[in-house]
């Protein structure tokens, strides 16, 4: 009887070391260097959005994204300073301008995980549901990013 409870607890542990659901994380991972720059909590109904500077025609560019059910990246919505170049033309999506941006909608364009060559000058602002979680300035020129949704398990994960 007392080793069946000795198993009992030692799978219990197990369990709650290595397999307990945790939630699911979006994570900046650097390629090169293969390590984690950013974790923050998020999930299925999140939203993000990214700040770039078009490195061409220095206008403004905004990124819409909302987290699927399945943790890809669904692409909502742009929003740029202008039509240049760059600027996806020809699509059959909703536009519109609003206090001096192009709005594009309903893009709906999937997106497994998200990478980025970062520039240290033009890439700017990372926010989670309206509120900034990083700073891409604060990278090297050139960095090698990928953001993803992990699903974090255990304690140990």
């Amino acid at each position: 009887m007392l080793s069946l409870l000795a198993v009992g607890v030692l799978a219990a542990l197990y369990w709650l070391a290595f397999w307990m659901p945790r939630g699911t994380w979006f994570q900046l991972y650097d390629r090169e260097f293969e390590t984690v720059i950013l974790e923050v909590p998020a999930g299925p109904g999140d939203k993000l959005s990214l700040e770039i500077e078009h490195s061409a025609e220095f206008i403004p560019w905004f990124e819409f994204y909302t987290v699927t059910e399945d943790l890809q990246f669904n692409l909502d919505a742009i929003a740029v300073g202008g039509y240049g170049a760059g600027v996806p033309a020809g699509m059959e999506v909703p536009h519109r301008i609003e206090n001096g941006l192009v709005w594009m909608e309903e893009i709906n364009t999937l997106w497994p995980e998200l990478k980025w060559l970062t520039s240290d000058t033009y890439m700017k602002g990372l926010t989670l549901n309206g509120e900034e979680i990083f700073d891409f300035r604060t990278l090297p020129n050139g960095s090698k990013i990928r953001g993803s949704i992990i699903t974090k398990r255990g304690f140990f994960s």
